[in-house]
């Protein structure tokens, strides 16, 4: 029997551990079992722990400001705390942080732009890599009010033929930066913000979008904006498990297997388990094989895990401090029961 173990991160484990701790456990119950785990994660540190561990070199840079774990969405979901529209916040951090990868001319760089929370289209991580413009970069989008010049040649000769890779949280993949479906307005009508001010910081991102010469797409309008950026200087974005994937040629991998495992700590009907089960969920159906979850808590019936492709999650249990050795013991009558 060959199984496939990608999940997201499970009590105190990381996606590796949690993988290799299921793993266990189904080798455990069948000797002879073949297990492949592939680590995924949407962004923070974890991202940064899955992509080392599948072998990618590439230095991983990100605000370090940003809230540790990736807790932070630009979307509300239920009780999330809406963002608003702050004209005077920058992404200068992240662009200090890119400068300095940049400095020893790395073949690709991995920008996380998860959790950032500023608002200023990636005008901070410009002026930060050395563009200039006639009015401020660094202030935030309040500063770029009537800006109508912009010289990126000194951030273009920084980034050189680095490859920039832009991550998102996978539910931004489709924002757009400007007008009743972009950033601002999402955001502002979210948090209640003054519609003058909210015209105002679309207008300014609408000047920086045009000085660049990039028109609005999906995901452009993701990590307030800062995707924007990172495009006109030739980069591209995508998730951070769309990214471990391709890492991992992971698609091959899952043809190969008789069994998908993934898991969450928390797999509910609102949420799916996160960023990484909906992305196994997917590629399962892709690849014709059965896809089961394991968390620590289930909150949804089987009837509504078969709309996301999903053929059972079962529920461990364990506290949130749950370890390795504890989940492989957990996990053991769920490894028992599958056979191929």
């Amino acid at each position: 029997m060959r199984i496939l173990v990608c999940t997201d991160r499970i009590g105190a484990l990381a996606s590796a551990d949690a993988g290799a701790a299921l793993g266990r456990a189904f080798v455990a119950a069948r000797p002879g079992t073949q297990v492949a785990v592939v680590p995924m994660a949407a962004g923070g540190p974890d991202l940064a722990a899955a992509l080392a561990a599948l072998g990618e070199t590439a230095p991983v840079v990100r605000d370090p400001d940003a809230e540790a774990g990736h807790r932070h969405h630009d979307h509300v979901h239920g009780d999330e705390e809406p963002t608003g529209v702050d004209p005077a916040s920058t992404s200068v951090g992240v662009g200090r942080a890119l400068a300095a990868a940049l400095a020893s001319r790395p073949a690709r760089v991995v920008v996380d732009l998860t959790g950032i929370t500023t608002h200023d289209g990636g005008a901070g991580i410009l002026a930060a890599l050395g563009a200039t413009g006639d009015v401020p970069l660094d202030a935030g989008a309040g500063g770029l009010a009537g800006l109508s010049r912009l010289d990126l040649a000194a951030a273009r000769e920084r980034v050189g033929d680095t490859e920039l890779v832009a991550v998102v949280d996978p539910s931004e993949l489709g924002d757009m930066l400007l007008g009743l479906r972009g950033l601002t307005s999402r955001r502002g009508r979210a948090a209640g913000t003054d519609p003058a001010l909210m015209l105002s910081t679309d207008a300014a991102l609408g000047a920086l979008a045009g000085a660049l010469g990039v028109p609005d797409a999906p995901g452009l309008g993701a990590a307030g904006g800062a995707a924007l950026a990172l495009v006109a200087l030739g980069g591209w974005v995508t998730s951070g498990p769309a990214l471990c994937a391709q890492v991992a040629d992971l698609e091959r991998t899952a043809s190969l297997a008789d069994v998908v495992v993934t898991g969450a700590d928390h797999v509910d009907f609102a949420t799916r388990g996160g960023a990484v089960v909906p992305k196994l969920a997917a590629l399962g159906e892709r690849v014709l094989r059965p896809v089961i979850v394991v968390a620590r808590v289930v909150d949804v019936s089987g009837r509504e895990l078969r709309t996301f492709g999903v053929e059972v999650a079962y529920p461990v249990g364990g506290e949130s401090d749950l370890g390795s050795a504890e989940l492989t013991e957990r996990a053991a009558g769920v490894a028992s029961s599958w056979t191929w």
